[in-house]
């Protein structure tokens, strides 16, 4: 049972990504590539707000339950790690309960610790698992997480694709969360 708290973090991006397309189905003249998934939010729409929070907030109850399997399943070795994430999946519940303007929704920009998560993940790692694809990949991501937001904050995202680049940003985040948990996994498996 325990281990289950690591696998359903497999399903992340199809949480998220599924609320978010579903949502936009029902909204008033909303774009994916231009607008941000959180004007969900705000839409006239009130089918689409609703689909849009609950499926935030099963994101961020996913995020939750992978911080607390990481505590469980692996002890002391995630502990930063498990907190950085359950921080980050704070921020997602702030994210829907407060509509975009507020500055409760993005808690404050408290998410924008998430660019040091995946470092301190292989910090944690600490050669528990061998992969070298999960180094890089998780290099990568840091990588690509700290540009993103860097451009975000220097006013360099273009705001005709913001939608977009929110989208691929998203994908990098929760893809690496789905795989770290996909890995994760199967070591518990294996002891």
């Amino acid at each position: 049972m325990k281990h289950l708290l690591i696998k359903q973090a497999i399903f992340l991006p199809v949480i998220y990504f599924a609320s978010i397309i579903i949502a936009a189905f029902f909204a008033n003249e909303y774009s994916h590539i231009g607008q941000h998934a959180s004007e969900l939010g705000i839409n006239a729409n009130k089918t689409a707000v609703i689909i849009f929070q609950v499926g935030i907030i099963l994101t961020s109850i996913s995020l939750i339950l992978l911080s607390l399997g990481l505590v469980v399943n692996f002890k002391k070795q995630f502990s930063l790690f498990a907190f950085l994430v359950f921080l980050f999946g704070v921020t997602f519940i702030f994210g829907a309960i407060f509509p975009i303007g507020s500055p409760w929704h993005g808690f404050y920009g408290l998410g924008l610790f998430i660019m040091i998560a995946p470092f301190v993940f292989l910090y944690e790692l600490n050669r528990m698992i061998e992969k070298k694809s999960l180094h890089i990949l998780s290099i990568v991501a840091g990588a690509l997480i700290f540009l993103y937001l860097w451009a975000m904050v220097a006013r360099l995202d273009p705001m005709e694709y913001r939608g977009l680049t929110q989208r691929l940003f998203a994908l990098v985040v929760l893809g690496w969360f789905s795989i770290v948990a996909w890995h994760l996994n199967a070591r518990l498996k294996r002891t």
